[in-house]
């Protein structure tokens, strides 16, 4: 259990600069993180709701059969001090958690500290959405906190259970170019990774969802590109839904109401996206999977 004056060490030690840069928090957000966690150490309200909502993301660490995002997580329009700023705090709260965690399992602390610097990457994507700090990406977050979510070079894994089989869901940080070489190197990485520190959950598969994965986007850009090439490495499985607010989030960081007009068209994937939005069609997501052997 985690009293509130326990919390209240968890947070002043997490107000550390150098705490929040392994978390991955740049220069503008540490600095509202700290305001942030003083001001909630002066509200006893604010701070007991930090408590309980630190309980429960604690409750889901190391439960890989229960996923995180069944957590109840405040809703996104709590906007003290910023959107999802509470469940910020209660993440960074239980962090120590999650790393003893990965200790348990034999992690390295280099590759805890990179998979749990997703929380300020978040934090920074959310600031080029809204131009504010907050954290509107706190539900993914709970799976990284989960010890479920791993940075594994240019990718991130976790185990999901599709049919009764586990498999290693991959996802694309905004990290960079999705070089071949680089998604070669993810994957070689994920499989030795998996093995040696989740043998309990054995692997074969690979698996994808995502609006990368639209067939009408091989359509619209060059063979040769790297999503493109991506895409052709994995066996489809279907259409999941519609992905229009996916594909202009990822591309260019907007939610919402916004008018189309003044998003910029400089790259060819900027183009596919709008010309399509524009002509009335729509973007999809696509689940596919990929053999380890293959990788």
């Amino acid at each position: 259990m985690i009293d509130l004056s326990d919390l209240a060490l968890r947070l002043e030690a997490a107000s550390d600069d150098r705490a929040l840069a392994v978390l991955g928090f740049r220069d503008d957000d540490r600095a509202e993180v700290r305001l942030a966690i003083e001001a909630a150490l002066h509200e006893p309200e604010r701070l007991a709701e930090i408590q309980t909502l630190a309980e429960r993301l604690r409750s889901a660490i190391g439960r890989i059969e229960s996923p995180a995002d069944s957590l109840e997580l405040p809703p996104a329009d709590s906007t003290w001090r910023g959107i999802g700023v509470v469940p910020m705090l209660a993440l960074l709260a239980v962090a120590d958690d999650v790393r003893s965690f990965h200790r348990s399992r034999g992690i390295s602390t280099a590759v805890s500290d990179c998979s749990l610097s997703d929380l300020g990457q978040q934090a920074w994507v959310h600031r080029r959405t809204f131009g504010a700090f907050g954290l509107h990406t706190y539900e993914w977050m709970a799976t990284a906190f989960s010890g479920n979510l791993y940075w594994l070079g240019r990718l991130q894994f976790n185990l999901v259970e599709h049919d009764g089989e586990w498999m290693l869901s991959t996802h694309i940080p905004e990290i960079g170019p999705l070089t071949p070489e680089s998604v070669d190197d993810s994957f070689r990485q994920a499989s030795a990774f998996f093995a040696e520190h989740f043998p309990d959950y054995p692997t074969r598969l690979f698996y994808c969802g995502s609006w990368l994965l639209d067939p009408q986007l091989a359509a619209v850009l060059k063979p040769e590109s790297n999503m493109v090439r991506f895409q052709k490495r994995w066996t489809p499985t279907g259409e999941i839904g519609p992905a229009d607010e996916d594909a202009v989030f990822f591309v260019f960081r907007r939610r919402g109401e916004f008018d189309r007009s003044t998003l910029p068209r400089e790259t060819s994937l900027q183009r596919a996206i709008l010309d399509k939005l524009d002509s009335g069609g729509h973007w999809s997501s696509w689940g596919g999977t990929l053999e380890k052997e293959r990788t």
